[in-house]
């Protein structure tokens, strides 16, 4: 059984078909790579299996349940953008911590998810800072963070690493 499948998924606006009838299935463990030239549909594609977008046509299934239906905040997927935005008035341990928050987890919890989520992205001690007192590598290290806490059935990943460095990509990939 496929963790994720697309099938027949299509996504158009107007006439131009920013997605055209993809079939996929993903097996759990698996890690995918959508690649293809700028404006061919691949962050279209992550957008309708995260819920950010409404597919004209087709299906998305994860675990064999549809989940076109529901909204982006109901389905067991997270999202890391190319342009990762971090709230500015938020410190970084509150920027890890919004969606936990928004899934009424308890404080003691929060501080333990958001306590491993910068460790896991190498930022243990920078729960106090403000995003503009982080580089840009280091911000985008706290936006995975912030996905990676919410322990996502699918975790989407859209150009996420395009502001870290080399070795450091390497070490996160693990």
């Amino acid at each position: 059984m496929s963790t994720l499948s697309l099938i027949n998924l299509s996504k158009h606006f107007g006439r131009v078909r920013a997605v055209d009838q993809i079939n996929l299935d993903v097996a759990d463990g698996e890690f995918l790579c959508m690649l293809g030239p700028s404006g061919c549909g691949k962050t279209t594609a992550l957008r309708m299996i995260a819920g950010f977008e409404t597919p004209t046509s087709g299906d998305i299934r994860i675990d064999d349940s549809s989940i076109v239906r529901l909204g982006a905040n109901r389905r067991p997927t997270a999202m890391v953008f190319q342009q990762y935005t971090l709230w500015p008035h938020m410190t970084v341990q509150e920027n890890i911590g919004f969606g936990l928050k928004l899934r009424r987890l308890g404080g003691q919890e929060i501080t333990r998810k958001v306590n491993e989520g910068l460790e896991m992205v190498g930022l243990a001690g920078y729960g106090e800072r403000y995003p503009r007192q982080l580089s840009g590598g280091q911000q985008q290290r706290i936006a995975l963070a912030r996905a990676l806490v919410l322990e996502p059935k699918i975790l989407l990943l859209d150009e996420p690493f395009s502001s870290l460095d080399a070795l450091l990509r390497v070490r996160l990939r693990e």
